[in-house]
């Protein structure tokens, strides 16, 4: 996991644009949305900070990790389901936070809050993730596309002032 957040404030690169608007498409959203990237952890902070964030982006997520956690329930019974998951959450975060905190460092950022927002909303991918994989979806799946885009060195940020802002 050490290659978490190593693309932050980078310029976007054509296959990670492609995985966004598949990411988009796939949670029901418009992948016209202009992508922005944030320059620093400064800028990045703002964005998730900001009054004009657009809740779509996170219900639209809410409403297909429920149906996906149903359907895994259905499969592999709620207490499976759910020890696989704490199993999954465990290991995800022993390298999570410190991967943030490393790359806070070398971007001059010393602010905990900002780092434990980067590790959670890593920890959070990862935990939609697992519940997809569970469910049965393929790697098309948008759990499973943003994943791939913090794997890849990315913070997917949200939507704010109608445009996708990936760290």
């Amino acid at each position: 996991m050490s290659d978490w957040f190593f693309m932050l404030g980078e310029p976007l690169g054509p296959t990670e644009a492609e995985q966004v608007a598949q990411y988009l498409r796939g949670l029901d959203l418009d992948d016209t949305l202009s992508i922005e990237t944030p320059k620093d952890w400064s800028s990045a902070g703002a964005v998730i900070k900001s009054t004009s964030w657009d809740p779509r982006w996170w219900e639209a997520e809410q409403r297909e990790a429920q149906r996906l956690h149903e359907r895994a329930a259905r499969e592999l019974g709620a207490d499976e389901l759910s020890r696989r998951l704490a199993k999954a959450l465990e290991r995800s975060l022993n390298g999570v936070h410190g991967a943030a905190a490393v790359q806070a460092a070398r971007g001059g950022c010393s602010d905990p809050a900002l780092i434990r927002a980067a590790a959670g909303a890593a920890g959070h991918a990862l935990h939609l993730a697992e519940v997809a994989q569970m469910a049965g979806e393929s790697a098309a799946h948008p759990f499973l596309l943003k994943q791939a885009l913090f794997a890849g060195g990315r913070w997917p940020l949200g939507i704010v002032n109608a445009s996708f802002y990936l760290f």
